[in-house]
């Protein structure tokens, strides 16, 4: 790591107190200029942190960080870690173009399945179709896991809607009401953005192929963002009446991922379309689907086994797979 962005992780840190620091004080510590501090702090509001400037008493971000911490998050894991001892494939880093693209940088043929990628920040996060994902630092969740498919690409049909499943049931959990599955790769609160998921596959259709697993998962948006995001969206913050511990949530997440996806490795989606008819916001909805410039009118009936909508239409029932059609709401 370059040692700038060593200094800016360091300020982040200093500052995730949520105190002032002088500029002079910050400056000592890391054996520069107060110039260089001021040029740091311009990068790190570059990363959705808000931070405060007072002349004579220095910096202080707009309210503290609860930074992700890798040996706590490892630790959490083994507390509930099953007998394959997978506890410790986790590898968090602060700032990351994409968590996706990160975890192919530093995956190889050992790379166990589960392997899995946390990041305080993406510059470059996207979802489906290329849409933005906007990650600002030390906010949300930004988790990538690796996860071979034994029986090729074909394997994956369904993966974006066994996940959702996972972090439907993990929110349910934790106390929110109103969670809600979209399918096929989005997680709400009535009807609200929380969560996403960005399945990238590599590979061949029938032999060896491996699949990225992105989740994003907003836990505290920041104000500054919230003016760059063109759907209605939530925060755990928002829907959730106890405080929580980012740490505990990233490791719960991994967990219940790799417990997920082994599941889904051994028996299909078959174990999980309850579930999601639990969650399934379109049920018995008038819908439409575009495909390129065609309009298609449906109701939208359910899922079948491998993850497609099933679309109730001239008293017939018509499928659709996630990678051909896009979903708006009537």
């Amino acid at each position: 790591m370059k040692q700038r962005e060593l200094n800016i992780n360091r300020i982040i840190e200093l500052l995730a107190d949520g105190q002032f620091h002088s500029g002079s004080d910050v400056g000592e510590l890391l054996g520069v200029s107060r110039t260089s501090i001021g040029q740091y702090i311009d990068a790190i509001e570059k990363l959705g942190i808000d931070v405060f400037r007072v002349s004579g008493k220095g910096y202080r971000l707009a309210e503290p960080l609860q930074l992700l911490k890798e040996d706590l998050v490892v630790a959490a894991l083994a507390q509930v870690a099953d007998s394959d001892g997978k506890a410790a494939d986790v590898v968090l880093e602060r700032v990351v173009g994409s968590s996706n693209d990160h975890l192919r940088q530093l995956r190889d043929r050992s790379t166990p399945a589960g392997f899995a990628v946390l990041a305080e920040a993406q510059t470059h996060g996207r979802g489906r179709r290329g849409k933005v994902w906007h990650s600002p630092f030390g906010s949300n969740l930004y988790m990538s896991m690796h996860w071979p498919l034994t029986q090729g690409m074909a394997g994956a049909m369904g993966l974006s809607i066994a996940v959702g499943t996972v972090i439907a049931e993990m929110l349910h959990n934790l106390g929110v009401f109103g969670v809600e599955l979209k399918w096929p790769n989005d997680v709400l609160i009535d009807g609200r953005k929380i969560a996403g998921i960005l399945v990238e596959l590599e590979g061949q259709a029938s032999g060896a192929a491996n699949a990225v697993i992105g989740v994003g998962i907003n836990l505290a948006m920041p104000l500054s963002v919230e003016q760059s995001i063109d759907q209605p969206w939530t925060d755990l913050r928002q829907v959730l009446q106890a405080g929580f511990d980012r740490n505990l949530l990233a490791a719960d997440l991994i967990h219940r991922c790799r417990k997920g996806l082994h599941t889904f490795e051994q028996e299909g989606l078959k174990p999980f379309i309850k579930s999601w008819l639990h969650y399934d916001r379109l049920a018995m909805q008038p819908v439409k689907i575009m495909m390129g410039d065609q309009v298609i009118h449906g109701i939208a009936e359910g899922i079948d086994e491998q993850g497609a909508l099933l679309l109730s239409r001239n008293g017939k029932i018509e499928r659709y797979h996630a990678g051909e059609v896009s979903l708006r709401y009537e």
